[in-house]
């Protein structure tokens, strides 16, 4: 019913993700072509939003980790659920997931004597860590399928950035058929203004380019998805 541009990309995978209010539990369903073909439950954490008084509090943790290194015990036990969702989200693998956080905080605190304030949650150098390591992943495993977590709100935001609101459109075949079109590269900047509802100064930080360049990459990205989406119809089989 619904023509897709091209075939499902090898490399991706769609993840619709519904939350579970009663429970607060988050369902990750796989998208393959409109089919729902399984799911996952997990406990998930929010996402962190802290004050500049916050931020301060925790470099000041940060700084006794740095002297000694029993003092990163609370860091560690603050950020590894978060950091456990986010690798998921993009591994679906609860033991490779397992396996990359390990990597993410053995990285984190082995370099911890290198981290300096630069005006971003310490869990901004953190998250940049994991998004290395989940990189490195899968550029030594080309086999491997990326996965993206989407959420309503998630599809609601994107289609109201492509201003597609027709009411015969089916609002996740549209944007899962769109995100297979982009770049894993791509892909990260959809993912981290959008659905992980980053700053475009974190976006910079997060990806080694200014906030600037952020911006317009993201920008670029979209205008792409919009040139797209003009060029799919729907009808009736």
């Amino acid at each position: 019913m619904y023509p897709l541009l091209q075939p499902v990309k090898s490399w991706i995978t769609i993840l619709l993700s519904i939350e579970l209010q009663t429970f607060g539990l988050l369902e990750l369903r796989s998208y393959h072509g409109g089919k729902i073909t399984g799911n996952h439950f997990l406990t998930i954490s929010s996402t962190y939003h802290m004050s500049k008084e916050e931020i301060l509090t925790e470099i000041d943790q940060v700084i006794k980790a740095q002297e000694d290194p029993s003092e990163f015990a609370p860091i560690y036990n603050r950020y590894f659920d978060p950091i456990f969702v986010y690798v998921f989200k993009r591994i679906d693998d609860e033991e490779l997931t397992a396996e990359i956080t390990s990597r993410v905080f053995y990285n984190c605190l082995y370099n911890l004597k290198r981290f300096k304030y630069q005006g971003v949650p310490f869990s901004a150098w953190l998250y940049k860590i994991a998004i290395n390591e989940i990189n490195s992943f899968f550029r030594n495993r080309n086999h491997q399928t990326r996965m993206v977590t989407m959420s309503d709100i998630h599809i609601e935001t994107i289609i109201d950035e492509l201003d597609r609101s027709e009411p015969e459109i089916d609002k996740y075949v549209l944007v899962s058929t769109l995100l297979e079109q982009l770049t894993p590269d791509e892909i990260q900047f959809i993912e981290l203004r959008f659905f992980e509802n980053k700053s475009f100064k974190e976006v910079g930080y997060f990806l080694g380019i200014s906030e600037g360049n952020a911006k317009i990459r993201t920008y670029r990205i979209l205008e792409k998805l919009r040139s797209i989406s003009k060029q799919i119809t729907y009808k009736e089989v």
